[in-house]
């Protein structure tokens, strides 16, 4: 049996006490209640929320400005083959871009959509970043993120020339494909000349640095940074020229062996 308050009656002789079991009773039933209303408020807001999660801002600052295209721009013209550089298509900057824009996941969209598919928010940033007139060096800039996507900041403040020397290269590749497209002889031409000319390379090992990007006596650790940056670029599975990234490799084995 167990003690019920409001049946307890003070001893005879003993102090009298001033209670309210009933009320305090009352009470108590009443906070129960509170808190199992809580609680099932608690679960609907928890299911609620499993049921629609809210969406996260993962936008973050790039840090792109208009000052820091202006450096990259003044790093890149130091290239001796700057001045080469074209903007119009079909071999120029934006023909470039506009090649590897058919390897995006949505060649529909624009640069600046794809990089904030990417990364939300780099597009938005690089817009402002370029805002001004056309020029060769905005065009670089854009051609080196539709290049290197996320990794663009990188290579450009770290490797600029680098940075030039591809797109020289890929212009040359359209140029070559664009004449081809006019007459079949010309390109088999430059095929067969272009074959002389390595065949006829007395330096195989400069020919390979040069491929690196790198001067002649670059030390073996030179050699293993170009040749990781160059092959994250150049990987076929990350949109690269499966071409370009086995001569690269070649090039890497006999600098190494």
């Amino acid at each position: 049996m167990g003690f019920d308050p409001r049946r307890w009656r003070p001893a005879p002789g003993s102090p009298a006490v001033t209670s309210n079991v009933d009320a305090l009773l009352a009470e108590n039933d009443a906070l129960r209640r509170e808190v199992r209303a809580l609680r099932r408020r608690l679960e609907q807001l928890q299911l609620e929320q499993r049921q629609h999660p809210k969406e996260e801002d993962t936008r973050v600052a790039f840090g792109l400005s208009p000052d820091l295209v202006e450096r990259w721009s003044q790093a890149m013209a130091r290239h001796p083959r700057w001045q080469a550089l074209r903007i119009g298509p079909p071999a120029g900057l934006r023909g470039v871009i506009e090649e590897l824009r058919c390897r995006w996941w949505n060649p529909e969209l624009s640069l600046e959509q794809e990089l904030d598919r990417r990364s939300p928010g780099l597009g938005t940033e690089l817009a402002e970043a370029l805002r001004g007139p056309h020029s060769r060096a905005r065009w670089a800039v854009r051609a080196a993120f539709a290049l290197y996507g996320q990794r663009a900041p990188e290579w450009l403040s770290e490797a600029p020339l680098q940075v030039v020397e591809e797109l020289l290269r890929r212009e040359e590749r359209l140029g070559q494909r664009s004449r081809g497209t006019r007459t079949e002889n010309h390109s088999h031409t430059n095929h067969q000349s272009h074959a002389k000319r390595e065949a006829a390379s007395a330096d195989p090992r400069a020919d390979s640095l040069r491929l690196l990007g790198l001067d002649p006596g670059a030390s073996q650790l030179m050699i293993k940074r170009a040749y990781r940056r160059l092959a994250k670029a150049h990987h076929p599975d990350l949109g690269g020229d499966a071409k370009a990234f086995h001569q690269l490799e070649a090039a890497y084995r006999l600098l190494m062996g």
